[in-house]
């Protein structure tokens, strides 16, 4: 068993429990203590628990995040405005990657977060088709009229300056989506992305099941974070954009799931893809 597969059980564990012993996580997983006191020692350094005489507890911003409501969640969440300020050269570089997965007459979905919103100011005016939810996608792609974009409505989010609910999912079902390019809040240890609010969380599903082939877009400060709402396990996503990998148990357990990755931080040649 990797290191990450038994660290993704020791969560759920302590999920579970509140409180686990290494002598228990032992006879369980049937390894050696001094690898269970290793595997505490890594999920303490990313701060998902605190260790404890003979074994660990939930760390107190691990357990706040997993169990907090929406609703909380959601008043702490940055807006759109404040998030497309972070990591700017992170996502540019991520943006300017994914345009190589671009071509003439396609039809892409973007999704709104910044990264997408990077990207679309990219896309060159050539003809292709855009879906997405971000307003602030439909105003940066209106000047190009090559391009033919179609806005998924709903109820609009001042804070996120987007399109959700039922009524922006109802007409991903009428569309042949070649590809979905889309972020979320994190990639979280137990192998899930997630959202920070389940309403965001449910129209990234439906545009994941609308589309062909997916683009996962995300920069490397998201690996491995708690958040709230899952959305779809890594095995569901072809291809991984990043602006670094650099934690090689996860890249293994990604090129396990058959996600293929494409580190911006490496050279062009040396990544290996399949055909897209």
């Amino acid at each position: 068993m990797m290191p990450i597969e038994r660290q993704r059980l020791i969560i759920e564990e302590l999920n579970k429990n509140g409180r686990i012993l290494v002598s228990e996580l032992t006879e369980q997983l049937r390894v050696s203590q001094e690898t269970i006191r290793r595997d505490l020692a890594a999920l303490q350094k990313k701060g998902l628990l605190n260790r404890s005489h003979g074994g660990a507890v939930m760390a107190q911003r691990s357990a706040g995040t997993l169990t907090a409501p929406a609703s909380r969640a959601e008043e702490h969440a940055l807006s759109f405005g404040q998030r497309v300020n972070e990591n700017v050269n992170q996502k540019m570089q991520i943006a300017k990657r994914a345009l190589d997965f671009i071509s003439p007459g396609d039809c892409i979905l973007l999704d709104s977060s910044t990264t997408s919103w990077f990207l679309a100011r990219q896309l060159p005016d050539v003809e292709l088709t855009v879906l997405t939810n971000s307003l602030r996608n439909v105003q940066t792609l209106a000047p190009k009229g090559n391009i033919r974009t179609i806005c998924l409505g709903g109820e609009y989010s001042i804070r996120y300056e987007d399109f959700n609910g039922l009524v922006a999912e109802q007409p991903l079902k009428d569309f042949l989506i070649n590809k979905i390019f889309f972020s979320c809040r994190s990639l979280g240890n137990d192998g899930y992305l997630r959202e920070g609010h389940e309403n965001n969380a449910h129209l990234k599903q439906q545009m994941l099941l609308a589309s062909e082939r997916k683009y996962l877009l995300i920069d490397s400060s998201k690996f491995l974070n708690p958040s709230f709402a899952r959305i779809c396990h890594y095995r569901e996503v072809d291809f991984l954009i990043t602006d670094s990998m650099k934690d090689k148990e996860l890249k293994q357990e990604l090129a396990w799931n058959g996600v293929n990755i494409i580190d911006c931080s490496q050279r062009p040649q040396s990544t290996q893809i399949i055909n897209y």
